[in-house]
């Protein structure tokens, strides 16, 4: 369900610094998303959002744009569409990553009722991959309210009005209004997503310029949302101000309105969209200029100061996050983070167990112990063949309290924080080895249930920070990067149990002898295990 779109940017294209506009980058995304939706759907599709935008490489005038898109997962009526793009010097033939997004799309009914979507058809170890991880990127968009809503609480309490020089928001109010005219639609009439983000960028650039005097560059865009269509024939109109200033970035709030000729007429506007798009200004040697200081003069003036504070600190998690790249661990466990926190801790171990390179190095009945080496980074895996349903398995495993059953490494686990069904925070102290004191984690477990009978199920674990638990003297604080199961079904009765582990400091003295061959450890564990769970299996 691939579409991939070529284009050469030229000077109409361009901004007045000869670098692709960003409202025309937006165009051209939509469009393939737009385009792989359609492919997969088999009918006319809409976008219902995108994800935050990060523009990570700007695209010059001469040079080639590519631009992907494909969907990677079906959610009965919607559908995750990821989209990258990139730019390639045709001069140097170096490619560079511009930017990387998720859109979701529905199909437009044909009559009153929503369309079912087919699966996705997994043709590759990517596709399985993005296809697992797209439900976790769907469990932050729908906690992103709840997020920003604790987020606001805490930012309310704050108060940051106190500079005299700061610049009232209210001189950065801008307001433009567009007709949408055929050029603008696709054969339905409904006008394309990707031109209203355009719009948007628009006028935003135009807000955040009165503060910069300068060309502002957009730099990342806070989810475009899309509560409800326009037409062919609609006036839009749109309104930008500037919500808060960061040093060397400014947000600015767009919110845009529908008005079809009596709407016009008697003044009942259509909210169809919001977003908040971010901005940094450069001189003319590329260096990053402050923003001034602003400060509302409204009540909603003050809503929307302290909400930008909000986004931003989500923004920055996810950021940081979302890549799930794992080399940023013990990362505090906060309000802000928490979704985000749960989706890389998930993903890590999904894409640590689909790398491809993994090696065995021992072998017994029941037992395989792989390795996997790339760069500095060492990783293993114990696969164990259990007689008992994976669903079981995966209940006893999940259980952390239980792990001191069968784990002699585990002296001591209690739960500290029952943050959901799902995830649970753990503290656990192990034994001192040969040369090493004993060792404390601070450990989130994240456990879910596939969607699929060919999904595993995954219990992820990684270390958190959290300030009720600070470091103690009698044991060594010691980090888990990316760790846990993931159980895959086998007959009724049985199944195939992987753990993972990325190792760190806290776990090398155990892989360490076990790979000198001085200890047998893990595959002593890994027996326990197996003798662990098919006892209480029986019992079952």
């Amino acid at each position: 369900m691939d579409v991939c779109m070529c284009q050469r940017v030229l000077p109409a294209h361009a901004d007045p610094r000869g670098e692709l506009s960003a409202g025309q980058l937006l165009r051209w995304m939509d469009a393939a998303a737009c385009l792989a939706a359609e492919k997969h759907a088999g009918v006319s599709c809409v976008t219902v959002s995108m994800d935050d935008i990060q523009f990570e490489e700007a695209a010059r005038v001469g040079q080639i744009i590519t631009i992907k898109a494909k969907v990677n997962r079906a959610f009965r009526t919607s559908m995750e569409v990821g989209i990258k793009v990139t730019v390639q010097d045709v001069l140097t033939n170096v490619e560079k990553t511009v930017s990387v997004a998720y859109a979701t799309y529905v199909a437009k009914p044909v009559g009153s009722g929503k369309v079912e979507l087919e699966p996705v058809n997994l043709l590759s170890a990517e596709d399985y991959l993005e296809h697992s991880l797209a439900i976790e990127r769907r469990r932050i968009r729908l906690g992103y309210f709840q997020a920003f809503q604790n987020l606001m609480q805490e930012s309310n309490k704050e108060d940051t009005f106190e500079e005299e020089d700061a610049v009232s928001t209210e001189l950065t109010r801008v307001q433009s209004i567009e007709l949408v005219l055929p050029p603008h639609a696709n054969h339905h009439g409904n006008t394309f997503g990707g031109q209203i983000m355009a719009w948007m960028e628009t006028v935003a650039g135009i807000s955040a310029s009165r503060l910069c005097h300068s060309y502002p560059v957009l730099k990342s865009v806070n989810m475009f949302k899309f509560w409800g269509p326009s037409f062919v024939g609609d006036r839009l109109v749109f309104n930008a101000i500037v919500n808060n200033t960061f040093q060397n970035s400014v947000e600015v709030g767009v919110r845009v309105e529908a008005y079809d000729c009596d709407e016009w007429i008697k003044d009942q506007p259509r909210h169809i969209n919001s977003a908040f798009l971010i901005f940094s200004a450069v001189n003319d040697k590329g260096e990053l200029l402050p923003f001034p200081r602003v400060k509302p003069t409204t009540e909603d003036g003050v809503r929307r100061y302290h909400g930008a504070i909000a986004r931003r600190r989500i923004r920055l998690t996810r950021k940081c996050m979302l890549s799930a790249k794992g080399d940023k661990p013990s990362e505090p466990w906060e309000r802000s983070n928490q979704a985000c926190l749960s989706y890389s801790n998930v993903a890590a171990l999904t894409h640590l167990a689909a790398k491809p390179g993994w090696e065995i190095t021992r072998t017994l009945d029941d037992i395989k112990i792989w390795t996997h080496e790339e760069g500095d980074a060492l990783s293993f895996k114990v696969e164990m063949q259990v007689k008992i349903p994976s669903h079981m398995a995966f209940s006893l495993l999940s259980d952390f309290t239980l792990r001191q059953q069968w784990d002699r490494h585990f002296l001591t686990c209690e739960v500290l924080q029952a943050v959901s069904e799902e995830e649970k925070i753990y503290y656990v102290t192990s034994p001192p080895t040969r040369g090493y004191e004993s060792r404390d984690f601070v450990i989130l477990v994240s456990q879910r249930q596939p969607c699929k009978p060919c999904e595993p199920y995954t219990v992820a674990v990684r270390s958190v920070t959290l300030s009720t638990v600070p470091p103690c003297p009698k044991f060594s604080r010691s980090e888990v990067l990316c760790a846990g199961f993931q159980i895959h079904s086998g007959t009724s009765s049985s199944c195939t149990v992987c753990y993972f582990n990325q190792v760190t400091s806290g776990v090398m003295p155990y892989l360490a002898a076990n790979l000198a061959g001085s200890s047998k450890s893990i595959e002593d564990t890994a027996l326990e295990c197996i003798k662990f769970l098919e006892m209480k299996g029986s019992k079952c």
